[in-house]
């Protein structure tokens, strides 16, 4: 658990109000310099906090499984009985192959996230091999860039020919 201090406390709840406040706002509401909000936000990264877009892309399922562990790359919550409750989210073959590997037995499904954005995805395109991508795109960081491609096939490919130049 990260501790915080009042000065990194009143930050995060300013930016947890509008996340896209400015530093340079920030430090005018609260009466200190732009340097010490940058600085306290970066330290807020160093203990772990996350700071993410909220929005509900149109077609993803979220299945909200009760186990007795946090599942992997989940968002997880621990429950009163001791039991944790998982957030899964992506389509149904995603969501079933998840439920399968751990053998859940209880669970719900939800089909949409209702009082957020929603969005819906347009085309988009392999950079390797140029042809749409169906589903979720497989990501490969280089540097400060990042490219999608369609399977780990042409994920493998990319490196390589961008690992060459």
């Amino acid at each position: 658990m990260a501790k915080v201090n009042q000065l990194e406390y009143k930050i995060l709840q300013m930016l947890k109000e509008d996340s896209r406040k400015s530093a340079s706002k920030i430090a005018k509401e609260l009466n200190i310099s732009r340097a010490t909000v940058a600085k306290i936000i970066h330290s807020l990264k160093e203990k772990g906090v996350k700071f993410t877009v909220d929005y509900y892309e149109e077609g993803e399922l979220t299945a909200f499984i009760i186990s007795d562990k946090c599942l992997e790359n989940s968002e997880c919550y621990k429950l009163i009985n001791g039991e944790f409750l998982s957030l899964v989210k992506g389509d149904m073959k995603e969501i079933h192959k998840r439920l399968s590997d751990i053998k859940a037995e209880k669970f719900f499904l939800s089909i949409e996230k209702m009082n957020t954005e929603k969005i819906e995805r347009s085309e988009l395109y392999c950079d390797y091999c140029g042809n749409e991508i169906k589903g979720n795109p497989f990501l490969l960081k280089i540097g400060k860039k990042v490219y999608y491609t369609c399977c780990k096939t042409c994920q493998t490919q990319l490196k390589k020919k961008l690992q060459k130049e």
